[in-house]
């Protein structure tokens, strides 16, 4: 219904100044009528109605509409029926016949008129986009505010010294507040239109209410995927969002039945817990302690007042699963402005040895181990280049810990503030493990990897956390180590790893099956919660104030669609981030959910897109049609019937093949056999 609503504005603009120039209008239509048969049934319209000279209809095609022009065709094979039917009989003074044009047909208004009429959609469209936008802000929008949850190891935002609790506040290097400035539609764009070839101001405003401006230059993506990132999360709040199958897998059904969504955490061991970097810091240094949970539970309603009632639920700890492989660890990769080995100086390539007396082991569980020496002071011992050295650092306190390690995604020591991957060189194989079972040891590579459902319900489980849909090829297409063992600590217990291993020495390589154990005195910092996002209300302070974010909001949306297909043009963006109509419906249906003010926003960015798109010089596009008005204009005659013909063609084929493409890119989002 919203997307119809743009089209209906669309159309309706070209239709009211066409019938202003004195054109007459056959058909206005929101859909294509094309005939549809079923058995005996031939339908071409879902609704139509005939008022005066006009027939009014819904199409059987949802994918745009139009208005019939007398002597307008946008289908270059009728263009000769259409010329002869502009054609009418008259009698001039003394009685002659003749043939000319029709005064009311397209063809003989002017080109002023004709370029009002062929841009009077899209001028409609930014028109109501703005009235969209312009009362969305006065009932009040939902945005995610640019606050900080956590900063990811090694990542640009991390280097320069970002941490939890930040919020940014403008985006310029003059120090300049924005008031509601947004994660997504400000920060988030305004980093896909900076890219990652230069350095960019964030105005960060610390927790102390201090601010200073940090300089830095976004990253592209995994694979130099579009678009670029800083690395960091925006806010969440205390209040519990549940994945059943998540929760089921990591605690059993009893523990994930006794989680419900809604539920507001309270204190975590008597701790009492006011927000989510609260929960963050806890739950990051207790890996070795059950914790329990307290939670607000609401039971029922009455008027304006919630009763609630308490509820506790204890949450046993994650042991890490092993296979018994070690996997080397890479040399410091980065080092966080301002953090303990920052101050010492520890350096990039420097290569940890010891912490604390004790040798580094399995970096993947580094980041737990480390909080026994939280706060402390400690020997941290490196090697640079073929000599040690030993470093007393005044560690910090972890902040958080890291939910995920996609590929890309490094790993950080918080209490040193530094950075580093796991390679694919095995540096270590523990005794008894399924790993040394097989026969791999320290120095053989690890080429590729493969998840096995080794019964009907691990591959269910699996397949619902999309674990094992394709091979981590870590070697050649260079994903760390941790991303591997991560998705392992998500899989189904019965789940093995299929090992592509090169034998230290050999040339060739050998396909294994590894099994993960549950570790008896290594656990996980993360317990797998998730909580519902924060959320702020933006509200216009006047009129004015409403229709200036509605037109912010329109020019934000046309040049978030230019610069996607400059993007696409340029090579820097893959077309699989384009959508069709099962998108849109997609994305409208989430923005909807949030309430009519968010859904008027999103009409707000498809006005902007269907009026940049379709204005785009592309013949049988409103642009299209501008371009030859603009030739004829200058040359005071049309453009060569026969060029028109086969420019209009090549249109029409660039047309269609982006609608079967946007179409075929949905079918592969949306369905199984995509």
């Amino acid at each position: 219904m919203g997307l119809g609503l743009v089209i209906f504005v669309h159309e309706l603009g070209h239709f009211l100044v066409a019938k202003a120039c004195g054109v007459r209008c056959d058909k206005f239509y929101v859909g294509f009528d094309v005939p549809i048969t079923i058995g005996p049934w031939t339908i071409s319209s879902l609704w139509k109605k005939q008022w005066g000279e006009t027939e009014y209809g819904i199409g059987t095609i949802p994918l745009g509409g139009y208005v019939k022009m007398l002597g307008q065709d946008d289908n270059p094979g009728n263009s000769e029926e259409e010329s002869v039917s502009t054609m009418i009989e008259t009698v001039d003074d003394q009685g002659n016949k003749q043939t000319v044009v029709n005064p009311r047909s397209y063809t003989a208004k002017s080109v002023p008129q004709r370029m009002a009429i062929i841009s009077a959609g899209v001028v409609f469209n930014l028109i109501f986009g703005v009235i969209f936008a312009a009362i969305a802000y006065n009932l009040g929008v939902s945005y995610t505010p640019a606050k900080i949850s956590w900063v990811q190891p090694g990542s640009p935002a991390w280097q320069a010294g970002m941490r939890p609790g930040d919020q940014i506040v403008g985006l310029n290097a003059e120090g300049k507040d924005r008031k509601d400035l947004r994660y997504r539609k400000d920060m988030s764009l305004q980093i896909a239109f900076n890219g990652s070839k230069k350095p960019m101001p964030f105005v960060v405003k610390r927790p102390d209410g201090t601010q200073e401006v940090l300089m830095i230059q976004p990253r592209p993506g995994f694979g130099d995927s579009f678009p670029p990132t800083i690395g960091v999360l925006s806010m969440s709040t205390t209040k519990m969002m549940v994945a059943p199958k998540l929760m089921e897998g990591i605690y059993g059904k009893k523990i994930a039945d006794e989680m419900k969504p809604g539920d507001q955490l309270i204190a975590i061991n008597d701790t009492p817990i006011e927000s989510y970097l609260e929960y963050q810091k806890y739950v990051a240094n207790h890996p070795y302690d059950v914790l329990k949970m307290k939670f607000d539970r609401k039971v029922e309603s009455e008027g304006d007042k919630e009763k609630t009632e308490q509820v506790e639920i204890d949450l046993p700890t994650i042991p890490y699963r092993s296979t018994g492989l070690v996997m080397e660890m890479s040399p410091v990769i980065a080092i966080r402005k301002g953090g303990p080995a920052d101050k010492v100086g520890i350096q990039v390539d420097d290569k940890i040895v010891s912490i604390d007396g004790e040798p580094v082991g399995d970096g993947f569980t580094l980041p737990s181990r480390e909080t026994k020496w939280a706060g402390k002071t400690v020997d941290v011992v490196v090697k640079r280049g073929e000599e040690e050295k030993t470093f007393s650092v005044e560690t910090a306190v972890p902040e958080g810990f890291a939910e995920q390690y996609y590929p890309g995604y490094q790993m950080g020591l918080q209490t040193l503030g530094v950075s580093y991957n796991l390679g694919t060189t095995v540096a270590e194989v523990l005794p008894g493990s399924s790993a040394e079972k097989e026969g791999i040891k320290a120095g053989d590579e690890i080429l590729v990897v493969g998840f096995q459902s080794n019964s009907e319900k691990a591959k269910e489980y699996n397949d619902s956390m999309a674990i094992g849909t394709k091979d981590f090829k870590i070697q050649s297409e260079g994903i760390a180590w941790q991303a591997v063992q991560m998705a392992l600590q998500i899989a189904a217990p019965d789940t093995s790893l299929i090992l592509t291993v090169q034998k230290k020495g050999a040339e060739i390589s050998k396909n294994v099956a590894v099994t993960a154990t549950a570790s008896e005195t290594e656990m996980l910092q993360t317990r797998y919660l998730r909580f519902a996002p924060l959320q702020a209300v933006q509200y216009a302070d006047s009129f004015a104030d409403s229709l200036a974010l509605g037109v912010r909001e329109v020019g934000e949306g046309m040049t978030q669609v230019v610069m996607v297909l400059r993007k696409i043009a340029t090579g820097e963006m893959q077309i699989s981030g384009l959508g069709g109509p099962g998108t849109i419906l997609y994305a409208a249906t989430a923005e909807s959910s949030h309430g009519l003010a968010r859904l008027l926003t999103f009409l707000t960015l498809i006005s902007a897109n269907l009026a940049v798109v379709n204005f785009l010089p592309i013949p049988v596009l409103d642009g299209g049609h501008m371009m030859f008005l603009l030739y004829e204009g200058i040359r005071g005659k049309p453009i060569n019937e026969k060029w028109m013909l086969r420019l209009t063609y090549v249109g029409l084929a660039m047309v269609l093949t982006m609608m079967v493409t946007v179409i075929g890119l949905d079918i592969h989002r949306f369905f199984p056999w995509g």
